[in-house]
């Protein structure tokens, strides 16, 4: 019986690591039933989850993992320099819903001294993502721009990874234009 106990040692050792070897797969969890009544929360919601399941460069931001994102302000696909109500209210949502993931997420807006403007929300421009991604200790940064189509609003969302400005995934969606959304869009909202 002395004999068998040097194989039975490593044998429970690669059976037990085995099952470690497992592929991930993204599960989101399910929004509050509050959060699907709304159709920009839900799509801002479903937006989150594609970019996070559709990754195709490292780091992967898992949820639960380590990796944090830098959210960064949508801006007007006409003038990338002016936001709205719409543009500020979809990255919190985008934030939220990070959190929700237990994905680490920056706020731009805590810290002052870093490119936030009052009434057009946080921008960063390409040459800017490494510099930001590497203060707030973020590997991704999901940006985005909006667009007026008349009875929708055309969102595009990419994760650029912070160290290259390299898309690591990108995400389309609209929402149709109603009174709420109108008022979001106002000129007077920034």
């Amino acid at each position: 019986m002395s004999s068998c106990r040097p194989y039975l040692l490593p044998l429970v050792m690669f059976a037990a690591l085995s099952g470690c070897a497992t592929n991930y797969e993204y599960v989101p969890p399910p929004a509050v039933s509050a959060e699907k009544n709304s159709p920009v929360v839900s799509a801002s919601y479903d937006a989150v989850d594609a970019l996070i399941k559709g990754q195709t460069l490292s780091p992967i931001v898992t949820p639960g993992g380590g990796k944090g994102i830098l959210v960064a302000t949508l801006a007007d696909i006409n003038n990338l320099k002016k936001s709205s109500a719409f543009g500020r209210l979809l990255s919190e949502q985008f934030s939220s819903r990070l959190a929700q993931l237990s994905i680490p997420v920056s706020e731009l807006k805590l810290r002052e001294n870093l490119f936030v403007h009052q009434t057009e929300g946080e921008f960063l421009l390409s040459r800017q993502i490494n510099e930001i991604g590497a203060s707030q200790n973020a590997d991704l940064v999901l940006v985005g721009t909006y667009a007026d189509g008349g009875g929708a609003i055309y969102v595009t969302v990419k994760l650029v990874r912070a160290s290259d400005s390299r898309v690591s995934n990108a995400y389309n969606f609209s929402i149709l234009k109603s009174a709420a959304v109108r008022g979001l869009l106002k000129e007077g909202s920034n």
